[in-house]
């Protein structure tokens, strides 16, 4: 039995595996349902991006990925101190799906990412603010603009400065992921995307790639990762 943990920015994530199959998902995970489970019954690994100060103290240091862990793919990327264990449990979480195939991996966190994996090479990628980040950076680096709610289904043109406000940053994340996939595609014509996490994006319909939907890519990566590697 694996117990795998997402400390996140936002929330922690967690799941009990038995070999490939989710028995139990956790969302949040508190200390309290750390100490409830019997963790000494458990091989555990940890993705940590953000603080969970009390589940923490519970923890040793050996559970936490890192880029010294044994992995299946090979991390082609020059700082790989400073790559996100997030990142890398889900590129392994991809190359568990399907080893033979180029993936765009993409999460809308705190931080927006995309990263790229090609069999089994993680070639690296790009971060950029995610759908919070920028409401809360018009919001506080402007004199007049108010902090809205996100709303996806609000169109072009908008009739009011907050639907202007949630245009901008629905359609900037649209059409950044869309101009990334665009070019990837003229040179990896059999690439494959995943979401890993609930967020969605309406695409366009030349999109003609494999969409997949993963929302606990980075804990089934972590899994792999128990089984073959720890």
């Amino acid at each position: 039995m694996n117990l795998c943990i997402d400390i996140g920015n936002t929330t922690t994530k967690a799941a009990i595996f038995k070999d490939d199959v989710l028995i139990e998902f956790f969302k949040p995970f508190t200390a309290d349902d750390f100490k409830k489970i019997k963790p000494e019954n458990f091989r555990i690994l940890v993705s940590k991006t953000g603080r969970n100060t009390e589940l923490e103290k519970l923890l040793t240091e050996e559970v936490y990925l890192t880029d010294k862990t044994s992995l299946p793919i090979e991390l082609e990327y020059i700082t790989t101190e400073t790559l996100g264990s997030d990142r890398i449990s889900a590129a392994v979480g991809a190359f568990a799906l399907n080893a033979k195939s180029t993936w765009l991996i993409i999460d809308m966190g705190t931080c927006l990412t995309m990263d790229l994996l090609r069999y089994d090479r993680f070639l690296g990628g790009m971060i950029s603010p995610g759908i919070s980040m920028r409401y809360k950076a018009m919001h506080e680096y402007t004199a007049g603009l108010p902090l809205v709610e996100h709303d996806e289904n609000v169109s072009f043109p908008g009739k009011s400065t907050e639907q202007a406000i949630q245009i901008g940053v629905s359609l900037s994340i649209k059409y950044e992921i869309m101009g990334y996939i665009g070019d990837l595609m003229k040179t990896n014509p059999d690439l494959k995307i995943i979401f890993c996490d609930n967020q969605w994006i309406d695409f366009d319909k030349e999109t003609k790639n494999e969409i997949f939907a993963h929302p606990n890519l980075v804990l089934e990566g972590l899994n792999y990762i128990i089984q073959h590697h720890v």
